[in-house]
């Protein structure tokens, strides 16, 4: 049981990297802070609250369209975030928790970021 529950966690803390790694991509090319402003959406600009901002979860509620103005959200969000979710808990799994997980996380972190920067850009 306990095992499953470290899992999900790991999955859930993928889930929630991927989310940033969105951000990343989306404003590093732009020169924007990935820090400040809050999420928003990249259409109409109206600020998106965290119960709406659910890694993977809101994408598939929401019917990947912006609450607001109703426009299609990039299907590259739900899939960096499933992605990196994936690679969270394959590195997890093979090398457990450790500094060789957190490395491999890292620098595959930084490989989505590039990739999905260079296929837009």
């Amino acid at each position: 049981m306990l095992d499953t529950m470290v899992l999900i966690f790991i999955f859930i803390l993928g889930s929630l990297a991927g989310s940033f790694l969105n951000v990343c991509i989306h404003r590093l090319p732009l020169g924007e802070s990935v820090v400040w402003p809050g999420s928003h959406c990249p259409k109409c600009n109206k600020p998106i609250p965290w119960y709406l901002n659910i890694p993977l979860i809101s994408f598939i509620v929401l019917t990947g369209r912006c609450r607001y103005c109703k426009e299609r959200i990039a299907l590259r969000y739900f899939i960096v975030e499933l992605m990196t979710a994936l690679v969270f808990l394959f590195f997890f799994t093979y090398f457990g928790a450790g500094l060789r997980f957190v490395s491999y996380v890292i620098f595959t972190c930084g490989l989505i970021v590039a990739t999905f920067v260079d296929l837009q850009h």
